[in-house]
């Protein structure tokens, strides 16, 4: 009872606390904070099959936004810390304080020229999907996380852009028994742009892709040569396709390299000015985090629905796989073991789905109710479903 009380008044002095901030800011400034107060019951916290842990949790998350709009530079900063307190948890780890940060600047130097820049920092305190949605890190290990976004936009033509693009990404274990799944990905490439129509724009593109890890070397290389497609089909449905081949090779001469294919496409269509429905999926060759492997074959596919039921009330709902395909041949070290099991092939399969319900009380309240599933069944790792049930309070101040 006394955790409660006191997670309870932590919650209501941030409240107030923000609240507070917030109007003695006034009207007419650039700084918009939001609170979203959240009760949730997960019925497996550390996403195992053999030590199944169910737990309330109190999830408080602040956001605090700040735009800088002027004629040729757009700055946006946004900061969200979340507190979480579990009732049933380890006693050193009954509250924890997750950080969420995002840089955007985007500059126009001139009428044919702009640069976009984006990072986004996390520090995670509970295993979770990360990155993409392609990965999922280890069970009840602390992380950090940083993606980091750079686009130089040269306009060409009227209907031709190119792009000139660059992308960072780190994950990175606090418990060093884990440092053979920190990993770094680090992109460049070229991608140029053309509107055929109003209804049609295709693409080329080229990028090289670099891939590192701590301790034993499964790092890789990969270049992409691939082409793009978006099409307006109909004023209701639309349509993108993109794909290539993918050449990757790897650091460690006991691994050979692949050639392969990889693709990604989406339809969306729009029955209704508010109904949308969202279905796709991709292939490629990718990273993962799970060891001895350097490489996994990866098949993804999602589908989602949205739909205004009225002026206040809405309703969302998602559901999303990803499957990885390991073979042997990947194994960096020979007789290495995953879970026990040599040198063998495996599959690593995430099937997630959600669905969501919020109404708007006001200009300023939100209520929400919610229910998320996830379920892994793998030859790598232990095996588990988990269920996860919410209702929440968002307030803008």
């Amino acid at each position: 009872m006394m955790k409660w009380i006191k997670c309870s008044t932590a919650c209501g002095l941030l409240f107030f606390l923000v609240a507070g901030i917030s109007q003695g800011l006034g009207t007419g400034n650039n700084l918009q904070v939001n609170n979203n107060l959240r009760l949730e019951y997960d019925d497996n916290i550390y996403q195992s099959n053999t030590n199944k842990t169910a737990s309330l949790k109190v999830i408080d998350q602040l956001e605090l936004m700040y735009n800088l709009n002027l004629d040729r530079t757009f700055l946006s900063l946004r900061y969200r810390p979340a507190f979480t307190w579990w009732e049933n948890r380890e006693a050193q780890r009954e509250d924890a304080l997750q950080h969420e940060a995002d840089v955007v600047l985007n500059q126009v130097f001139s009428p044919r020229l702009s640069l976009s820049l984006m990072d986004t920092f996390r520090r995670g305190l509970q295993p979770e999907l990360i990155d993409r949605n392609t990965g999922r890190t280890q069970e009840n290990q602390d992380f950090i996380g940083n993606t980091a976004n750079g686009t130089l936009s040269f306009l060409l033509s009227p209907k031709t852009t190119l792009d000139v693009a660059g992308r960072y990404y780190l994950l990175e274990y606090d418990n060093e028994a884990m440092s053979n799944s920190n990993y770094r990905v680090s992109t460049a490439g070229l991608s140029l742009r053309h509107q055929l129509s109003g209804q049609t724009r295709v693409s080329g593109d080229a990028r090289y892709e670099d891939i590192s890890y701590d301790g034993v070397d499964r790092g890789s290389q990969s270049v992409f040569v691939g082409a793009g497609l978006e099409k307006t089909i109909s004023a209701r449905l639309l349509g993108s396709l993109s794909g290539g081949l993918q050449v990757k090779t790897f650091n460690s001469s006991a691994l050979s390299g692949k050639n392969s294919p990889y693709g990604n496409v989406s339809l969306t269509y729009l029955p209704t000015s508010l109904m949308r429905f969202t279905v796709g999926g991709g292939y490629a060759l990718m990273e993962t985090e799970i060891f001895p492997f350097a490489n996994q074959e990866q098949l993804t596919g999602f589908a989602s629905f949205a739909y205004d039921i009225t002026s206040r009330l809405a309703f969302y709902l998602s559901g999303a796989a990803t499957r990885g395909q390991y073979d042997q041949k990947w194994m960096v070290q020979a007789g290495s073991s995953t879970n026990g099991v040599v040198d063998f092939n495996g599959t690593d399969l995430i099937l997630q789905a959600s669905a969501r319900m919020t109404y708007r009380l006001n200009r300023s309240n939100w209520l929400g109710i919610g229910y998320g599933y996830t379920t892994l069944s793998s030859d790598l790792r232990e095996d588990f479903v988990r269920n996860q049930y919410d209702v929440n309070w968002t307030t803008q101040f």
